[in-house]
């Protein structure tokens, strides 16, 4: 099977939405406060463009596990925990409901199957895709990865000054990191301060290609992940058929 997350092309075009933004401002530099507002607004839709583009490609790459049919006994043991504590976390609030028992039935015999020592088909791995409310950053996109089984997405992905990763002396690591960091800080200033970030359009752009540019990459890699596990299975089946 081959396995295109279309995340990636969802958010290749809401990136030409701020650059219809620049393209803007590029044409207003004589215009201080018209310069401004639309380097602003550029600059607030691609920081919201980009945190849903992560939301969806976690959700989507759950959504494609589930479609595998694994079986349970090859779920990874971080997936299964993690799928876990979120169902139980469902029901903290009704334990002592008895008009709940329904909901609690359901969740318990749904775990049991996940964690069952007979194999089994398992299709509802439900992982958190959201980010906490108001919060966001370089520390949130960690934690966010983090459920999918990438414990430091900035280590796992790397971007280089050069794009073809070239030996280069000269080549340098791109410090995504630190331009999510700096880009969640001017959105700050701007939603809650109502401040007017030290920014040019040409420095929105160059985030627009790195964002672009780690989109891919990422997606790339959860393709390959994707192959994998689709392989384990495969593998898996061809020893349980000869039991």
């Amino acid at each position: 099977m081959t396995y295109r997350l279309e995340s990636f092309l969802k958010f290749n075009s809401a990136l030409e939405e701020v650059r219809l933004l620049t393209n803007l401002a590029s044409r207003c530099e004589q215009s201080p406060n018209e310069y401004a507002a639309l380097n602003k607004s550029a600059l607030l839709l691609l920081t919201a463009k980009f945190e849903v583009f992560v939301e969806e490609v976690v959700e989507e790459y759950i959504e494609f596990i589930n479609s595998m049919s694994l079986a349970n006994l090859i779920i990874s043991e971080q997936l299964k925990i993690k799928h876990s504590i979120t169902r139980i976390k469902d029901i903290v609030d009704i334990i002592d409901n008895q008009n709940k028992n329904e909901k609690k039935i359901e969740v318990f015999k749904e775990l049991a199957k996940l964690w069952s020592d007979n194999e089994v088909a398992f299709t509802d791995l439900y992982i958190p895709n959201k980010f906490n409310y108001g919060k966001h950053g370089s520390k949130e996109m960690e934690k966010l990865f983090s459920n999918i089984e990438i414990e430091n997405i900035f280590e796992t992905i790397v971007l280089y000054s050069d794009a073809e990763e070239s030996m280069l002396d000269d080549t340098e690591v791109i410090d995504l990191k630190g331009i999510i960091n700096n880009i969640t800080n001017q959105r700050n200033q701007i939603s809650h301060q109502d401040k007017t970030p030290n920014i040019t359009h040409k420095q929105i752009d160059e985030h627009i290609e790195y964002f672009n540019r780690f989109s891919k990459e990422l997606c790339k890699y959860l393709e390959a992940k994707l192959h994998g596990l689709e392989e384990q299975f495969e593998a898996y089946k061809q020893v349980a058929s000869v039991r």
